[in-house]
């Protein structure tokens, strides 16, 4: 067997995927007929022969349980096909988005159509399977108002800050709401539209260097500048 790895596995830079004649796709090296990860990656096997490297610092890999932000892509007889920023598309089943079963047959364009955003919970996902999602559950749904922000998924710790610091600070001193999902993507959502794009411009600044030392104090500065510079002062009251 040429493939040296199982999968789902996480692989360390430098460890052996695969030997002899296979196809390794993703970051890698090969020295002769042996090929390595060249990054930390998730492995998909998807043929005996073809072995797919995921980077798990640049791609959303879906966790049961996360809360993600999601594109509808395309429309099933039975279900919607969520864009979640990840190299794994997601379904979304009738069955997880009415709170009590039905048996009605409905048009499902009318319910969530394609372009539409959605809060969704990831129920489920084991590699084998696109990963499952739900909408059943409170603050989960169709999103119809806000900005929506992307980040690298490697950054989303960053947003959270210690203890939530970082979005606490940031819902209270711009009287915004925010609602970070894993996968990269940030809900803003504000009664003024001009502190909605603020708390944009500081999530994004906030992604853009490789290592900040202290989130909150860095989100703080940018947030000052920022209203200082269009004379606007404090927060909610």
């Amino acid at each position: 067997m040429p493939i040296r790895v199982s999968n789902g596995q996480i692989v360390v830079p430098g460890e052996l995927v695969a030997e002899g004649r296979c196809e390794v796709l993703g970051p890698h090296f090969s020295s002769g007929r042996r090929h390595y990860a060249k990054v930390l990656s998730v492995a998909v096997v998807e043929k005996p022969r073809r072995v797919r490297l995921i980077p798990l610092k640049r791609s959303y890999v879906p966790v049961e349980g996360d809360i993600v932000i999601g594109k509808v892509v395309d429309i099933g007889p039975t279900s919607w096909v969520i864009d979640i920023n990840s190299p794994y598309m997601a379904l979304l089943q009738v069955s997880e988005v009415f709170p009590r079963p039905t048996t009605l047959q409905r048009d499902l364009s009318k319910i969530l159509k394609v372009g539409d955003v959605v809060i969704a919970k990831v129920l489920s996902f084991d590699f084998a399977h696109d990963p499952l999602l739900t909408i059943k559950e409170s603050k989960l749904g169709k999103v119809s108002k806000g900005l929506l922000v992307e980040i690298p998924p490697s950054r989303v710790s960053r947003i959270i800050g210690r203890k939530g610091q970082v979005v606490n600070y940031l819902r209270d001193v711009l009287d915004v709401e925010l609602v970070v999902g894993r996968n990269g993507r940030v809900l803003v959502v504000g009664e003024d539209s001009e502190r909605e794009a603020v708390a944009a411009y500081v999530i994004k600044r906030l992604c853009e260097e490789a290592y900040v030392p202290d989130p909150l104090a860095t989100a703080k500065q940018l947030v000052e500048e920022a209203l200082s510079s269009r004379g606007d002062v404090g927060g909610r009251g």
